[in-house]
């Protein structure tokens, strides 16, 4: 275990090569010889859903790699590192001692979604920092109770407040989240994206150097930096849907309208920024040939006002699914909220992520513990790059996903791509999406 001192020093070290030192992601797109599929010896349909993904992608079959482990959706990270990190690693460092080339991995029902907190070290200092910071944290959110009462709709002053009180808000859970340990949760599908990188800070996330708005910055870490998806599903049957109905769409085409849902904020703070990059993205879809519904109201879509829902992004409806939808064969989406996969298997469960695929999505993405708001992909580079069909979705995924070893994780065949033979805009430049 690194002195602390000494993690800082690496994990900045780590940050400048990551951003600094990757190069951007636009050779050639992602083949089926460069997939390796994880399964779990200890759930049968997982090692079902491997197969029959390899059969039907024509992978090869020596690329179906068994893992031993609980197949809890939680896992410690000694767990992790043993059972799931050491034995991935080893099988894809001999296929690359092979000659092959890998550079996607696919979780598969079966294997755990999430990384469980480290037990922070901390000394006094230490500790009485993190009682301020709680202290302050309440403080604020006496503040923000108060003026919500005083009727901060009919304000713009008070509106304004309000989303500065919600930042300081978020950076106080950070930084407590560093104090106590708890920013050391991660997706295991994230932390997978670095299975053969060097040894890096587990504290809190790394930029991830693919990241578009990084503009392609060159790299170090690129040749160990990989590309996770996941095929699970609350059920196998609907995770074997996840696969058959991607090459099927494939052929025909993804049809509908896309639905984008803003909130109607206007201030300059991390909300009304990320609401801003919602009705950005319907300005650069409106030359798309999907027709586009934006709707700027404070509510989310409600029952019925969604149909024919090829595409989707909005927000914030916390852990309750708004069953406003009917999906497209194919569809993509997801809602930006804090805990939209922490459970794909919970029956009793109302997250997004579940119940949008238990609804017929085939891809989508979402959090399996608190990832601020800054670690959601902007609809405005994910949408366009999906929707011009040079990519993937997992590489739409990677170059629109900001962090590694984190939290979000992404759900789909990695190889789907909707709109390979019928591009629905025309994206020449990925970078003018920046503008």
């Amino acid at each position: 275990m690194m002195r602390k001192n000494e993690k800082f020093i690496a994990s900045v070290i780590c940050i400048f090569c990551l951003i600094y030192l990757s190069p951007f992601l636009t050779e050639a797109s992602l083949v089926p010889e460069e997939i390796v599929v994880l399964v779990n010896a200890q759930s049968s349909q997982s090692i079902e859903i491997g197969t029959l993904y390899i059969n039907l992608r024509k992978l090869p079959s020596h690329h179906l790699i068994k893992i031993d482990v609980a197949t809890h959706e939680s896992i410690s990270r000694t767990d992790y590192e043993e059972y799931i990190a050491a034995p991935l690693r080893n099988s894809i460092n001999s296929l690359f001692s092979r000659g092959e080339k890998i550079r996607c991995i696919v979780t598969t029902y079966g294997i755990p979604l999430r990384i469980n907190a480290m037990k922070s070290l901390i000394v006094t200092d230490d500790f009485k920092e993190l009682l301020q910071r709680r202290n302050r944290k309440q403080q604020e959110r006496s503040k923000l109770q108060k003026i919500k009462r005083q009727g901060a709709d009919l304000n713009k002053e008070l509106s304004k407040k309000i989303g500065k009180l919600n930042s300081e808000i978020n950076q106080l859970n950070f930084k407590i989240s560093q104090l106590d340990g708890s920013d050391t949760i991660s997706a295991v599908d994230s932390e997978l994206t670095l299975v053969l990188a060097p040894d890096y800070s587990l504290s809190s996330f790394l930029p991830n150097p693919q990241f578009l708005p990084y503009k392609g910055r060159n790299a170090a870490y690129f040749s160990t930096v990989l590309m996770v998806s996941r095929i699970d599903a609350p059920t196998p049957e609907l995770a074997h849907g996840l696969i058959r109905t991607s090459i099927e769409v494939e052929k025909s085409g993804l049809s509908g309208k896309v639905y984008l849902d803003a909130r109607g904020k206007t201030g300059s703070d991390d909300y009304s920024t990320f609401d801003h990059d919602i009705r950005k993205t319907a300005m650069i879809l409106q030359k798309s040939s999907l027709p586009v519904v934006l709707d700027n109201r404070p509510q989310v879509f409600q029952e019925g006002d969604a149909p024919d829902a090829a595409l989707y992004c909005g927000w914030y409806s916390l852990a309750k699914y708004i069953d406003a939808f009917e999906w497209s064969k194919g569809a993509i989406g997801y809602h930006v909220a804090s805990s939209e996969a922490v459970s794909i298997h919970n029956p009793k469960s109302e997250y997004w992520v579940q119940r949008m695929i238990e609804k017929g999505v085939i891809g989508t993405l979402g959090p399996v513990a608190e990832p601020y708001l800054q670690a959601f992909p902007p609809p405005s580079v994910f949408f366009p790059l999906l929707m011009s069909g040079n990519y993937t979705l997992a590489e739409v995924f990677t170059l629109s996903n900001p962090f590694l070893s984190w939290r979000i994780i992404l759900i789909g065949d990695p190889l789907y791509n909707p709109f390979k033979n019928k591009p629905a805009l025309n994206v020449r430049n990925p970078l003018l999406l920046l503008q």
